[in-house]
């Protein structure tokens, strides 16, 4: 019986209240002992030779000593020394046998295995063998080589090897430019009557690239080339063991699928997309990448990476999604710094790089809380395309030297995850040969520090997901993405050698307001991409904006205008309407006066008079400025913002869905205090989570007039809640308990 509750659940979250009571279980019941799919299923790192004896062994410890539910099975590339590769060689024959031997052994365990799609990271390498029969198929970059030249002059010069994109001349006075195309002589040689002036020649080349890895990887915006990578990996999976697609093996596992280590990634069609998308030709565009260019160069960059991002979605992810869906299997992974404060050189755009994937995957790496105020861009994008489950993989690289990963590091970063939205887990990660880990740290019963408490952990998880899958979020507060800042703003080869990931304009401030709205104010929200706000799915009526999905619906009240010099006059015009309605926006730092249209700034600094009231090129835009209209719309511009004067605005305009009473303040940043709360089934389900040292203990008033229990994932044990009294807050019906957390513990409140 349990083996088919694990076949029919997995692939089908959303029905697993129904089939779980159908089963005669319930929630209560699976709350204490919870099932497989809802437990961990750590990365299993084949650092060494694989043996039957050795699998069935480790995975029969993981099974029986740490709990896990099943293994991510992840071969590795030797490193340059010649240590740590997977024994038998990838995909070779040998290896699918030692493949069956790890389905066999899951199937007499009771696990599964997610089917990790290549020979180490990044995703996309087929262990060598797509540089080696398709070399054409792999990735490319955009170089620039340029001169200066003086005119008058004529210019005869020898263009650079690999494949021209565009070749310009700008003034370096006026920025005027000239596209030079017209006067290339047999694709070889450039011939130029050179104006008066000082101008700068740039040719822009696509060239073949490489890895940082053994192997070089496929071109991920280019649908042929993946088609190959999923003949070479995929398919061959299929063939061998598609019978366990759907049931022993449940999903696939992407990684790193983007541009990390390669900002300038690019491809072939790149020009021929770019003008389907945007109506123009790029080609006397393409300075932009790296230089100012006059007015439209916002614009213009906008043009450039929402092409690129739409390339990468409608690659590598769409062409796996597609595949998996029609083998049975959900599909989740990652690109590289998916919580990066801009997408623009990491994966394009993260919301868009998700339209495909069944299970957005947060990436928790490199140490803890590193990236956190941007961790729930995922689970924005999950909500947005109204996905039940969102996965993280977690602790790969944990090396801090400030503290030990311990038994509790187990709970920090996983409770701080569930607050923002995640509810299936992956941990970072089992090794086969646990003497030699390369990526720490070691979570697995060989790690004698922390093997005594897996056992624990993974009820804990279980326990968890079992209660965060599905339903809905209850999210009262939208943040706008600027997307159009970020790609506005952002240049090819940074002067600063800024890390990948950070290039963003001093304005640029959402993950600051995540951090304060998180972790200091404690009010939950979302962030709304602003392209995809403009669509029908986003419906303002009176003084909200609501999110259309069939499950995973939200309303918000107010819409943060995060700091950005630049947006589409398209997207303020539709907060205008919000504003209209009734609705209250809040501004911070800095009110945009560009627009991501070409030649429609003016439009931009019209709406933002109109909504503010105020001209954001004004020098005296340095004091807080509110504005209001008949309708009870509210706009407020907040130069320097911080966690009084945001809370004081939230306060008035919109009553908070949770009020903590004090409001717990934290002594230092190592953990935090967070909650979410979701509505299943119509039953209202709150989680608390304190990954600090310190003891929290608080009032809790929650909107609505609720019966309670508390559910605690730590054993499974359910009581009654202390002191229920309720209470009305103006026009509202406020239930009010008592909270105490002890350090690094959580606990669930559910609706009786």
């Amino acid at each position: 019986m349990v083996k088919t509750i694990k076949i029919v659940i997995f692939p089908i979250v959303t029905l697993i209240a129904g089939i779980l009571l159908s089963c005669g279980q319930t929630l209560e019941k699976q709350f204490q002992n919870p099932s497989d799919e809802f437990k961990p299923m750590p990365f299993w790192h084949i650092n060494g030779e694989m043996t039957t004896e050795g699998i069935w062994q480790q995975m029969r410890d993981a099974r029986e000593k740490a709990g896990f539910a099943g293994v991510s099975v992840l071969p590795l590339a030797p490193k340059k020394d010649g240590r740590g590769g997977t024994e038998p060689k990838f995909l070779s024959e040998s290896y699918l046998q030692r493949y069956q031997d790890v389905l066999n052994a899951a199937e007499k365990l009771g696990m599964m295995v997610v089917l990790y799609d290549d020979n180490d990271f990044p995703s996309g390498m087929a262990g060598g063998k797509l540089g080696e029969l398709f070399p054409e198929h792999t990735m490319k970059r955009l170089d620039k080589f340029e001169q200066l030249v003086a005119g008058p002059a004529v210019l005869t010069d020898t263009i650079p090897e690999g494949k021209l994109l565009a070749v310009v001349a700008m003034d370096t006075l006026t920025l005027q430019r000239i596209e030079l195309g017209n006067s290339i002589e047999k694709g070889e040689i450039l011939n130029w009557n050179v104006p008066p002036g000082i101008w700068k020649i740039m040719y822009f080349v696509m060239v073949k690239d490489s890895w940082h890895k053994a192997f070089p990887v496929v071109d991920y915006l280019d649908t042929s080339a993946v088609r190959h990578m999923i003949n070479l990996t995929y398919d061959v999976y299929a063939r061998h063991f598609g019978k366990y697609f759907g049931n022993t093996i449940p999903m696939t596992f992407f990684d790193d699928v983007g541009f990390w280590r390669h900002p300038r990634t690019w491809t072939g069609l790149f020009n021929e997309k770019f003008i389907e998308l945007n109506g123009y030709d790029p080609k006397p565009y393409y300075p932009a990448l790296w230089y100012n260019i006059g007015p439209e160069t916002a614009s213009v960059r906008n043009a450039f990476y929402k092409t690129r991002a739409e390339l990468l979605a409608e690659g590598f992810p769409k062409l796996v999604g597609e595949w998996t869906k029609k083998h049975g299997l959900k599909d989740t992974g990652h690109p590289p710094g998916n919580y990066d404060p801009t997408p623009i050189d990491m994966n394009g755009d993260i919301f868009k790089f998700y339209r495909y994937t069944q299970v957005p995957l947060v990436d928790v790496i490199i140490k803890y809380q590193f990236g956190q105020n941007g961790h729930k861009l995922i689970s924005s994008a999950a909500d947005y395309y109204d996905r039940s489950v969102v996965a993280t993989e977690i602790y790969g690289a944990f090396r801090d030297k400030d503290y030990k990963f311990d038994s509790l590091m187990l709970y920090r970063p996983m409770m701080e995850m569930f607050a923002r939205g995640v509810n299936f887990v992956i941990p970072h990660g089992m090794w086969i040969d646990p003497e030699m880990v390369f990526i720490p740290p070691l979570i697995s019963p060989y790690n004698e520090e922390i093997a005594p408490a897996l056992p624990a952990y993974s009820e804990f998880v279980g326990r968890s997901c079992l209660l965060l899958q599905g339903g809905r979020r209850v999210s009262e507060i939208g943040v706008m993405y600027p997307f159009e800042e970020l790609a506005g703003y952002f240049i090819f080869d940074n002067p600063e050698n800024i890390r990948q990931g950070f290039y963003i304009s001093p304005e640029t401030d959402y993950q600051v307001i995540s951090g304060i709205l998180s972790n200091e104010i404690r009010r939950d929200f979302t962030f709304v991409h602003p392209e995809f706000f403009l669509e029908d799915k986003y419906r303002i009526e009176n003084g909200t904006v609501k999110l259309n999905n069939s499950e995973n619906s939200q309303e918000y009240k107010v819409m943060f205008l995060t700091g950005c010099n630049t947006i589409s006059q398209s997207t303020l015009k539709k907060l205008k309407a919000f504003y209209e309605s009734g609705g209250t926006i809040i501004s911070t730092t800095q009110l945009p006066h560009k627009s991501s249209e070409m030649g429609q700034d003016q439009k931009v600094l019209d709406l933002v008079k109109e909504i503010f009231g105020i001209d954001p090129l004004a020098s005296e835009v340095e004091q807080i400025h509110s504005n209001t209209n008949a309708n009870g719309g509210y706009a407020v511009f907040i130069p320097k913002p911080d966690k009084d004067n945001i809370q004081k605005v939230l306060d008035e305009r919109a009553n908070a869905d949770i009020r903590f009473t004090p409001n717990p303040v934290l002594a230092s940043d190592f953990g935090k205090f967070n909650y979410i709360h979701k509505i299943r089934d119509g039953r209202d389900i709150y989680m608390f989570t304190n990954s600090s040292d310190e003891i929290i203990e608080t009032e809790v008033l929650l909107k609505g007039k609720i019966q309670l229990e508390c559910w605690n994932p730590h054993d499974g044990t359910i009581s009654e809640p202390e002191n229920i009294q309720y209470e009305s807050i103006g026009d509202e019906t406020y239930t009010r308990s008592r909270l105490k957390l002890n350090p690094v513990k959580s606990v669930f409140w559910l609706e009786k």
